[in-house]
């Protein structure tokens, strides 16, 4: 009768995982699954051999950095995974049919600098308008949109939705930035129409880019935790 992993076994693994510094439980599934397999591996070839020379063996093939290196590889895949999805929803705004919009935006935006004498006002008054809704956002939507999970159990996608929105650093900086530029400058009013047609474009992209920084992919990160790990959401 060929030798599998038992339930009590597998209870160990998970722990020789938590032991070895691996505390995401959704990459100690992805260890444990590895190193059940290649210990029954061995049981093919062995029988007798005993679960710990077996779990010795297997964890052996991970070289001398464990499971540090596994862990790494991990956080970049769903660094890059979370990366592409953001540029692509961007991109979207720039492809028909809402490349219309995105148009629209920035023509009227393009057309209220070259009304507006001081180009300066208008973007200090977009990045404290940003300044607010980012407040307005803390306060009341991101309750909505963070994961609550069982005490005691930590996942690298619930990590990866607190990394998501550090944009809140640099927009409480926007409107500083904005009076340094322009006083470095050293004018509150830009003429040129090409500049002023850049800088509209600019911000109705940074607008498009926030949005998906901070309601797009925190929805997409909550939405495939619970496709996967329902049982640990509160």
């Amino acid at each position: 009768m060929k030798r599998t992993i038992t339930q009590e076994e597998t209870e160990q693994l998970f722990q020789f995982c938590r032991r070895h510094y691996v505390n995401h439980y959704d990459i100690q599934i992805e260890l444990v699954d590895h190193l059940a397999s290649a210990i029954e591996e061995q049981w093919e070839q062995n029988p007798e051999l005993s679960f710990d020379n077996g779990l010795k063996n297997a964890f052996k093939k991970f070289g001398i950095y464990g499971f540090s290196k596994i862990k790494k590889q991990k956080e970049k895949e769903l660094k890059r995974k979370y990366r592409r999805l953001l540029w692509n929803y961007v991109f979207e705004f720039y492809r028909w049919p809402k490349v219309i919009t995105t148009f629209v935006l920035t023509m009227a935006l393009f057309v209220l600098f070259q009304l507006v004498q001081q180009t300066i006002w208008i973007v200090a008054g977009y990045a404290f308008t940003l300044l607010i809704g980012i407040i307005i956002y803390h306060a009341f939507i991101y309750k909505k949109l963070k994961l609550n999970i069982l005490p005691g159990k930590s996942f690298l996608l619930a990590d990866q939705l607190k990394q998501v929105t550090q944009a809140y650093g640099f927009i409480a900086q926007l409107p500083s930035l904005t009076y340094q530029i322009f006083n470095f400058s050293g004018t509150e009013n830009i003429s040129n129409t090409w500049i002023l047609l850049g800088l509209s474009f600019f911000l109705v992209a940074l607008t498009v880019l926030l949005y998906a920084n901070l309601f797009f992919i925190p929805k997409k990160i909550k939405e495939h935790f619970l496709e996967q790990f329902a049982e640990f959401a509160l």
